[in-house]
């Protein structure tokens, strides 16, 4: 049996605060230095798993998150995700939905605004949960976007849409700021001095693949994504486990998954205390009970997607004996 754990945003990136990456954590770092670790390409959790799963890049990452809101549909799709773009001199920054926290019934007004604004252009908007929304659109109408990773925090030209046939993304893109913009939603988030959801972000776009193969039996997490995939391939899919020890050992699943979500919105949030807090909990909650998880599951993965690609650490029962390995720093990692 194996276990992969998948922890997005623990390596600090290189405009993090000084405290972010002077970071230690001591059982995660003993452990790297017993790892065997190589380097992927994949620079976000969700790249990450569609090449394990095999999927062709870029991958429909939208069609498939579907699947996870348990409303997969036929049809060619992307995310639409609420975000706000904010002035900065003479660029448009982009912050996506962790800054934020849009409500339902916000999220149903907007949503209903522009899929009256876009019905004509044939297409159709949804929001499963208030910060994920998607689009349907014509199947040979998709442009090329930009992940939303890839693009919070940076200045959105130059990462717009691109091509799409006939239908024009960019002008979309710009008609949907109008129609947010001037929204009573926003009008009371105003008032309320809460950031607008002024623009969504196009973003994901594919078709549901007709066949993926199973790679983990049970997939533990909340990201959409990783459920859609379960989904997808007959996995069973669980919420995600509050701790390490909290993740059944079960024959029949051979490979379990588990991803770990929590530090991402701190991260975009800037909120320094909150990210260092989970890192912590991290540490105590996982990473000090990798010992008792490789007993367990005989080999354990521990997967750290960052901006610049993504590190893999291998470890079996070899890596008991590997104590003589000098330990460094986390962000010595990154």
């Amino acid at each position: 049996m194996s276990l992969d754990i998948v922890v997005p945003n623990l390596l600090p990136p290189a405009d993090a605060t000084e405290r972010m990456r002077s970071i230690r954590l001591p059982s995660l770092e003993r452990w790297l230095a017993r790892a065997d670790i190589r380097s992927e390409p994949a620079r976000g959790p969700h790249e990450w798993l569609a090449a394990a799963y095999g999927l062709a890049s870029p991958a429909p990452i939208a069609a498939v998150a579907l699947a996870g809101e348990g409303e997969a549909q036929p049809g060619a799709w992307m995310r639409a995700d609420p975000v706000h773009l904010r002035v900065d001199h003479d660029a448009l920054i982009l912050h996506d939905a962790s800054v934020l926290d849009v409500q339902k019934h916000e999220a149903a007004a907007l949503i209903e605004a522009l899929q009256r604004h876009f019905r004509g252009d044939g297409l159709e908007f949804s929001a499963p949960a208030p910060d994920r929304w998607y689009v349907r659109a014509l199947r040979d109408g998709l442009p090329t976007t930009t992940p939303l990773w890839n693009a919070h925090g940076r200045n959105v030209f130059g990462l717009l849409p691109e091509g799409g046939g006939p239908f024009n993304w960019r002008s979309a893109l710009t008609e949907a700021q109008m129609v947010l913009g001037a929204h009573e939603v926003n009008e009371r988030r105003a008032q309320d001095r809460k950031p607008a959801i002024n623009s969504v972000w196009f973003w994901g776009e594919g078709t549901k693949p007709p066949q993926i193969r199973k790679r983990h039996g049970i997939v533990h997490g909340d990201d959409s994504f990783a459920r859609g995939l379960a989904a997808l391939t007959g996995a069973e899919a669980r919420p995600r486990p509050r701790a390490i020890a909290d993740i059944d050992l079960e024959p029949d699943a051979q490979s379990v998954l588990a991803v770990i979500d929590t530090l991402a919105a701190p991260l975009h949030r800037g909120d320094e205390a909150a990210w260092l807090a989970e890192a912590q909990a991290l540490e105590a909650d996982w990473f000090a009970k990798l010992p008792e998880a490789i007993a367990r599951f005989g080999e354990v993965r521990v997967i750290l997607p960052f901006e610049r690609g993504t590190r893999v650490a291998v470890l079996d029962a070899s890596a008991r004996w590997r104590v003589f390995r000098p330990r460094r720093p986390l962000a010595a990692h990154a």
